[in-house]
């Protein structure tokens, strides 16, 4: 057992809830908090059918990791993929009004649907209709009615916000992808304090480490002198063993962290694969041509045709050529 959620509400068949978590809104913010509640163990359904303020961008040329800049469909379809990995839904509704239910909120959509969620994060950048009934008690900076929140947190228990529907970000992507992620964040870390206390939610970050890093005699004296320091004191009446239950499941989510070198290659092998599944056909087949030695000239994987440095990809050592090489000799369509 760790920190994770083993069951939430949406995972117990005699729940009234559907899903952990409904996230409004599939552009960049909402996409990222899609992502990370996600990974965290959250049921989490994303409802994208409005309109997303980056198609107003001709080509996106300004988001980290993506040189030459890409396309906001082609971004957005990445980060749909990226979220359903990790295990979120994503699916085309509008959602149209949401009420407080005695589990959280009832969400209708537009496709006629009533949706149970404990936790509801709104990412819309344009449709925010749906939060009329809760205008009273949310707080607006100003007269264009964005949202002002604390990391995310509205005042309303379970109502989190993120992206340019709010004043604590601006009308650029990269912004408003970690502006979702720091809501998601938010968000994970007050579940935890309900199951815990707060000094266990206020220390989760997201992130895996090499295997060893954590472990090991000296290791464990370490976290149960910083457990009874820093953790302990804002417990609640517990006994002493439920404290070192909650301990063990600590160290145990932080083990889990780690990752052996077999892993992280296969998940950077994998990572790659995604990617190449989601790029335009033809450009593969160039790129993959340019890296098949030329029978006449004996060019070699050096002759990228002005797609980059194919040589560059030596270094990351798991590109599959062989698969690239099929795609560009077959003629079809994997895209």
């Amino acid at each position: 057992m760790t920190t994770l959620p083993d069951g939430t509400p949406a995972s117990d068949p005699d729940s009234p809830v559907d899903r952990d978590v409904v996230v409004v809104g599939g552009g960049a913010a909402g996409l990222s908090a899609a992502v990370f509640l996600a990974r965290y163990g959250l049921d989490t359904l994303v409802l994208a059918r409005g309109k997303s303020a980056i198609r107003q961008c001709a080509h996106l040329e300004n988001y980290l990791g993506f040189p030459g800049g890409i396309s906001p469909d082609r971004f957005l379809a990445l980060g749909r993929a990226q979220a359903e990995h990790e295990g979120a839904t994503v699916e085309a509704d509008l959602v149209e009004t949401v009420e407080f239910h005695d589990r959280g909120f009832a969400v209708e959509t537009q496709d006629g649907r009533t949706l149970v969620t404990t936790y509801l994060l709104a990412a819309s950048a344009y449709d925010g209709d749906y939060l009329e009934p809760f205008d009273g008690d949310l707080e607006t900076g100003d007269e264009h009615g964005f949202l002002v929140t604390d990391a995310g947190r509205t005042p309303i228990e379970g109502l989190y916000a993120a992206g340019w529907l709010t004043r604590e970000t601006v009308h650029q992507a990269v912004v408003n992808a970690g502006d979702g992620a720091r809501a998601a964040v938010s968000l994970v870390r007050d579940d935890l304090t309900d199951r815990y206390w707060p000094e266990v939610g206020e220390i989760y970050v997201d992130w895996v480490v090499d295997d060893g890093r954590y472990g090991g005699e000296e290791w464990h004296e370490s976290v149960d002198d910083w457990f009874d320091r820093e953790i302990r004191p804002g417990a609640p009446d517990l006994d002493e063993e439920a404290l070192e239950t909650v301990r063990d499941e600590m160290k145990r989510a932080f083990l889990d962290r780690g990752v052996d070198d077999a892993e992280r290659r296969r998940r950077e092998r994998r990572g790659q694969r995604l990617l190449l599944e989601r790029l335009d056909d033809d450009v593969v087949r160039e790129y993959a041509r340019s890296l098949v030695p030329d029978e006449d000239t004996g060019a070699g994987p050096g002759a990228t045709d002005g797609l980059g440095d194919a040589d560059g990809c030596e270094e990351y050592g798991d590109v599959d050529r062989s698969d690239a090489v099929a795609k560009a000799n077959d003629g079809g369509d994997h895209g």
